[in-house]
């Protein structure tokens, strides 16, 4: 303040060079582009990236609806878009054809909206369980005039389909040979004083896994202990004689 008074802040007299001021403005159009260019492709990746989070992929017509969608918010091309789908591994791919071809179909049923967003609220009130046929009969109880080959289409375009729920199958045992019966030489009696006086057994069958296993023991009727026992995917002969050699050899 002392040196140059009131003009504290001294600045070099005349422009800039040209090129200078050049690169500078180049380089914040790069700065500002890369931004654009790395927001853009965020949005893109969280819009497709979600419609594919499910089991099941994405259909094509959900993929041409989510690329409508990004170019309105984005402003950016057809082309750029999916550009940046298909060169990600972890999203659904699509090609500009097959894009055109679902906007196309896509405004086959704009009109179809209403009806739509209605199938889509009772297949979710009834769990998933319901099929075309049941959606189809509560629509003509709510006098909807559609017919059910249309209700079947707009739910396969919709990628809703019910879930079938299979009842228990009842268990049914194995009654043996029916005719004569050989007199019950224990007269019921499941135990013994003696070891090795009564020996007992029986087939179990478990579930593990979508598989079947077998089980086979033979079981002391003195001191129960298990003698011997076998584990196998097959109820047959070779099971139980092996089962009996290894509880002689004991």
């Amino acid at each position: 303040f002392k040196e140059n008074g009131y003009t504290v802040i001294t600045k070099k007299k005349g422009r800039p060079p040209k090129n200078a001021q050049k690169q500078g403005q180049t380089a914040d159009q790069r700065i500002g582009r890369a931004g654009k260019e790395a927001y853009s492709r965020a949005c893109i990746h969280k819009k497709i990236g979600g419609l594919n989070s499910r089991t099941q992929e994405p259909r094509k017509e959900e993929l041409a609806r989510a690329i409508n969608e990004l170019r309105q918010e984005l402003r950016l091309s057809v082309k750029y878009i999916i550009d940046v789908i298909n060169t990600n591994p972890g999203l659904p791919h699509i090609s500009r054809s097959n894009y055109y071809y679902q906007t196309h179909k896509l405004d086959k049923d704009s009109g179809n909206q209403k009806l739509m967003d209605r199938i889509k609220e009772i297949f979710l009130e009834h769990r998933q369980r319901y099929g075309y046929r049941r959606i189809y009969g509560q629509l003509r109880r709510e006098d909807y005039e559609v017919n059910h080959k249309k209700v079947q289409r707009l739910m396969q375009k919709m990628g809703l389909f019910a879930i079938s729920i299979r009842k228990k199958r009842k268990y049914s045992s194995y009654y043996g040979v029916q005719g004569k019966i050989k007199p019950d030489l224990i007269k019921r009696k499941f135990y013994a004083i003696i070891p090795n006086r009564h020996w007992f057994t029986d087939v179990t069958e478990f579930h593990l896994k979508d598989q079947k296993l077998y089980l086979s023991p033979i079981i002391d009727g003195c001191t129960q202990e298990i003698i011997s026992y076998n584990i196998s995917r097959h109820p047959d002969l070779k099971q139980v004689m092996t089962m009996l050699d290894d509880a002689f050899e004991k």
